[in-house]
This record gives C-alpha cells, sequence and structure tokens, in this order.
C-alpha cells in the first residue's frame, strides 16, 4: 500500500492529518499535500514514502520534516546521471537521502537490499520513492509533496479532478464493501511479474505489487481541502459525484471563470474525492498561457552568464549565433519562458454520421508459449478466427505469434482481402503453443519499427498468460510510442502479469481484460475491437503561428489520433529572442507537429 511504510516489514504508518491545497487553470492541476504520519511502534525503523504517478502527473516539490531533521530531494534529468545505467539487469536502485540522490547498486527483486529501490524503466515513470531515513518511536512525520497534472476530460468535455488516494485514503470502518477479499487478490495478482523464483522477505517492499492495493488507513484523520478553479472560458457549473460542495468566489474574481470549492460536509473516509468542472465552451480549442519567472532584460543578464553563450560569443558574435544558442538551450531554460498550453476536446458523438470507421493497421501478438498449450490456445484461435472475419476491408492487417522467438504471418501489414484473410485463418488454424518462453520486447520492437501509413492508426492486440522479466523496458517502449501505437491487451490465467497487461493499455490509451480460467476469449476480443473500430480523427496536426521575433519548442512533435471522449494536448516554450534579431524575415513564423 503507497503513503509511509516501514522500509523492512512493509507495514504503512498511519496517517493522522492531511491538508491538500489545489489549483486548476484551465485544464492543468497544481496540488500540495500537507501529510502527518504518527510511528505508534515500540521500536524506530525506517522510513520509505512511497507516492504513485499517473502518465499525466509529475513531482515538482518535496520536503518532510521528522523532529529536527528535514529530508528534501533534488529532481535529476535522467539523461545526465550516468552513474544509473548498470549492466546486467538495468534496474537502477536509488537512495534518496537528506539533498542528495546517491546512486546504489543494481539489484534484481525479489532479493532486493534493504535501504536501495530497485526501480525499473516503468517505475521510474508512475513512482515517486524516497527513503527518510531512521523514524524514533512515537514520532510524527509531515511530508510536504507538490504536483503538477494534466486533468483528464470527459466526452461531454468536462474537466475531472480526482483527489490522489494517498492524500484521501479510506478507512474501511467506514466502507459498506469489505475489502477483504478484493484486498487480497489484489496483493497476490501480480506475483509471477518478476519471474518463478521465491520471494524472500524483502517482497513485500517489491514495489509493483504497491500499485494493485487499495490504499487505507486504520483510523479516521484531520481532512481538510480546497480547490481554487479559474477556467479557460466562464464555468457552466461545479459538481461532485462523490461529496457535497460548496463554492465561493475566489478573492481576486472578476467573472465566472474563477471560484474555490470546499467540502460542504466532514469528509467521510469512505470513497474519494471527486470534481467536475464544466466549462460553457466544452469542445472549442482553448489556449492559456502562464508566463516565466524572468523578464526579458533579466534573461538577457542570465543567458550572458552562461558558459556555452560565453563560449559561443568568442567564436561568433553575430545575431544569427545568439538566436542559435537561444534555440539550444529552450529546453533548459523552460521556467524561464513563456509557456502556452493548446486543449481540444473535439464532440466527436455528435459529428459521428460525419465520420468513418476506424480502417486501422490491427496487429494480432499472440502468446504462443508453451503455457499456452491446451485449452488456452484453442480458445485463442476461435476467438481470432470471428477477429479477423469482423474486420473493416479497407483495413491493413498482421499477425504475429512469438514465444522466444516471433514470426509474422506478413513481412508487413497486408489490405484486408479475401486472399489475405483466408492465408491469415489457415494459419490461425494451425497454430500451435510450441514456440518456447515468453519474450514480448523482440516482436514489439519489430512492430514499432515498421512505418505507419497514413489514414490508418497502429492497433495492437496483444493476448498472453504469463510474465516477463524486463516488464519496466516493455511498458516504456510502448510508453514513448503511444502516439502512434494503442495497445488492447489481454490477459489470460492465474499466472499473467496483471502490471504487464494493464500496462500496455495505460500507457498507450487501450483498455485490458482479464479471463479467468476456462473462460471465452471471444466475447472481450469483439469487445475491444468495437472500440478500436470507433469513429476516429486520425492523422490530427497543429499548426502554431507565433512572431517571427520568437524561438518556439513544440512539445509533442508527432501527430496523433483522437477516439471520440480523448483531447488534444500541446505545449508551445516561446522565448522573445527579439533583442537578437536585427532584421526579422517577415512579420510571422510557423511551427507545426
Amino acid at each position: 500500500m503507497p503513503g509511509l511504510l516501514n522500509q523492512i516489514t512493509g507495514a504503512a504508518l498511519p496517517l493522522t492529518a492531511s491538508d491538500v491545497t489545489s489549483f486548476v487553470s484551465g485544464y492543468a492541476l497544481g496540488l500540495t499535500a500537507s501529510l502527518t504520519y504518527g510511528n505508534l511502534e515500540a521500536q524506530p525503523f525506517q522510513g520509505l514514502f512511497v507516492y504513485p504517478l499517473d502518465e499525466y502527473t509529475t513531482v515538482v516539490g518535496f520536503e518532510a520534516v521528522i523532529a529536527d531533521r528535514v529530508v528534501t530531494v533534488q529532481i535529476k534529468d535522467k539523461a545526465k546521471m550516468d552513474s544509473a545505467h548498470f549492466e546486467g539487469t538495468r534496474l537502477r536502485a536509488t537512495t534518496l537521502t537528506g539533498n542528495t540522490l546517491q546512486d546504489g547498486v543494481s539489484v534484481i527483486p525479489p532479493s532486493c537490499t534493504p535501504g536501495k529501490v530497485a526501480l525499473d524503466e516503468d517505475l521510474e515513470r508512475i513512482l515517486f520513492v524516497v527513503n527518510l531515513g531512521t523514524i524514533a518511536p512515537m514520532e510524527n512525520v509531515t511530508i510536504f509533496v507538490s504536483t503538477s497534472s494534466e486533468l483528464p476530460t470527459l466526452p461531454s468535455g468536462a474537466v475531472r479532478v480526482l483527489l490522489p488516494s494517498v492524500c484521501a485514503p479510506t478507512v474501511p470502518q467506514f466502507c459498506t464493501e469489505s475489502i477483504g477479499p478484493s484486498s487480497q487478490q489484489a496483493q497476490s495478482k501480480d506475483k509471477h511479474c518478476f519471474g518463478t523464483r521465491a520471494l524472500d522477505p524483502w517482497s513485500k517492499l517489491c514495489l509493483a505489487t504497491l500499485l494493485d492495493t487499495d490504499v487505507s488507513n486504520p483510523m479516521e484523520y484531520e481532512f481538510s481541502f480546497q480547490l481554487e478553479i479559474r477556467g479557460p472560458c466562464l464555468l457552466a457549473g461545479v459538481e461532485s459525484p462523490t461529496h457535497e460542495i460548496r463554492a465561493d468566489a475566489a478573492p481576486s474574481a472578476r467573472s465566472a471563470k474563477s471560484i474555490i470549492i470546499t467540502l460542504a460536509n466532514r469528509h467521510t473516509f469512505d470513497r474519494p474525492v471527486e470534481i467536475l468542472i464544466h466549462p460553457s465552451e466544452p469542445h472549442m480549442p482553448h489556449v492559456l498561457m502562464e508566463k516565466g519567472d524572468m523578464t526579458l532584460g533579466e534573461f538577457e543578464q542570465y543567458l550572458k552568464g552562461r558558459t556555452e553563450f560565453i563560449k559561443g560569443m568568442k567564436k561568433d558574435s553575430r545575431a544569427e549565433r545568439q538566436t542559435e544558442i537561444i534555440r539550444k538551450r529552450l529546453h533548459k531554460d523552460i521556467p524561464h519562458h513563456s509557456v502556452i498550453m493548446l486543449n481540444f476536446c473535439p464532440d466527436l458523438q455528435s459529428v459521428q454520421p460525419n465520420l468513418r470507421k476506424t480502417h486501422g493497421e490491427f496487429i494480432f501478438l499472440i502468446d504462443r508459449s508453451g503455457s499456452m498449450s491446451g485449452t488456452n490456445i484453442h480458445r485463442v484461435k476461435d476467438a481470432m478466427l470471428v477477429a479477423l472475419k469482423s474486420l473493416m476491408p479497407a483495413c491493413l492487417f498482421n499477425v504475429i505469434g512469438f514465444g522466444s522467438t516471433f514470426k509474422t504471418l506478413f513481412p508487413s501489414s497486408q489490405t484486408y482481402s479475401e486472399e489475405s484473410v483466408a492465408m491469415a485463418c489457415d494459419n490461425i488454424q494451425t497454430m500451435r503453443a510450441d514456440m518456447g518462453g515468453t519474450n514480448i520486447l523482440s516482436p514489439l520492437k519489430w512492430i514499432i519499427r515498421q512505418p505507419v501509413r497514413r489514414g490508418h492508426p497502429r492497433l495492437l492486440f496483444l493476448i498472453t498468460d504469463g510474465a516477463v522479466n524486463n516488464t519496466g523496458k516493455v511498458l516504456e517502449l510502448l510508453r514513448n510510442h503511444a502516439f502512434s501505437t494503442r495497445c488492447y491487451s489481454f490477459g489470460i490465467g492465474p499466472n499473467v502479469c496483471h502490471r504487464l497487461v494493464r500496462g500496455l493499455a495505460t500507457v498507450s490509451k487501450g483498455s485490458a481484460e482479464f479471463l479467468v480460467e476456462g473462460e471465452r476469449l471471444q466475447p472481450k476480443m469483439i469487445k475491444s475491437l468495437k472500440k478500436a473500430m470507433a469513429p476516429v480523427l486520425s492523422d490530427v496536426t497543429v499548426e502554431w503561428v507565433f512572431p517571427e521575433t520568437t524561438e518556439v519548442l513544440i512539445s509533442p512533435v508527432s501527430t496523433s489520433s483522437l477516439f471520440p471522449g480523448e483531447r488534444l494536448v500541446g505545449y508551445g516554450i516561446v522565448c522573445d529572442a527579439s533583442l537578437y534579431i536585427s532584421h526579422p524575415r517577415s512579420a510571422m513564423g510557423m511551427w507545426s507537429w
């Protein structure tokens, strides 16, 4: 369970107070939580703070106060941490103490060494972990954690705010549903994600398993919550499906764009805190801007003190050289420049008659390892024959079987035709589970290397019953290519790695399905196919127009596809370079992605 943990036993310390102050600016959330924990044990222990992050949240500040000791962290660029890369397992073990980040010796779960925390490539993205050192008996620990998030939108265009469960854990005695059996199942269902080796006592802190456990607290705690909202346009309303709320005008409010939300009644500890914000123009593109922390003059003085600027000017002092240095430094100087955020949630539901269903590139990646033999492979065959015959005539498709190696039906995805489908059906009917172990990374790399064809968004259907020993690498690979590949994953049986199957869907905006022993695959395959074949906007591009006297860094730099209920988000880092440009070529410049 995430929160403040005993690093040796894995036991969670009780939360005694939670004070959450948050701020919504358009579609971005800034949150600061003050969390107080109490050590009720008679012995001191090593404290470990574990804070889960979703795909769109990052930690921007942290401080822990323990008696007369203060623990802070430095957030560093991973690419600069050369010592964090190890041979062998490639797991990074880090210890965060004081105000330094120390890299330890790489270790393989589950034989984790106390004092070192093993984070693979995926866990580095979705977990914030800090070693707080020794916590004395009966001592309180107050943690201040600040995060920044992109907020999700609903198909209606409403903006959703969901308080992190670490900040508002449930208290079992107030919950109407029993969490005993489900909790036990959640704690055990990922036991095969690191292979089949025996687990030692330290496995209680194998952090991947913490992601599947509910965050609860053994007793009531003091709870305070405030949310200030500044909408991108006038607000049509604010509601909570979980609590009664109170809305007050912000002290500085000049219109209905700004409001402060608090809970109208005492927190009940039996549910999360959720707020829905309804803009008056939910399906219009909205552009928000936040200024940097330096004026133009202050940035000029700052830039002149940078080593690369000084060296560059000695070699070439022309204006073009100065702007080139600014351009290369944009990613380093983001806090000092204005940032523009574009958010667009189109109403695809009302225009569906004018949209065609997805003529995607359907790639079926099928586990043919030895463990799939028997009933599992037969059910996969039945489901695949139906799936292939359900595809759209203009789509592309391919079938790939994998085990220790992989085999593709076609050298590249083929257009759907009577001949290609007949060949695929013959291949499926003769398919056997005879390809050894389970290696998903190699075929996934092959798929991603294939060029994406315009008008055919790539839709990957993965079927597996097992686990791999490089889950983090697999998830991080797909995460880095989620703009082009969306995964619909299926986990079969009790030994499948839930983290792998669910993670592949989460990082790519797909969906995950799990099948218990004996359950048919076909209905869930058809369910996912219907999602994947929904009307879609594909090959979406955005053109940004800025004054020629600016240098701009655009993110993302790739095209994307939008399914119903999804939104387009883009950022522009804008630097006013007018002091360094002597003869602008034209009035405006254009960037696109």
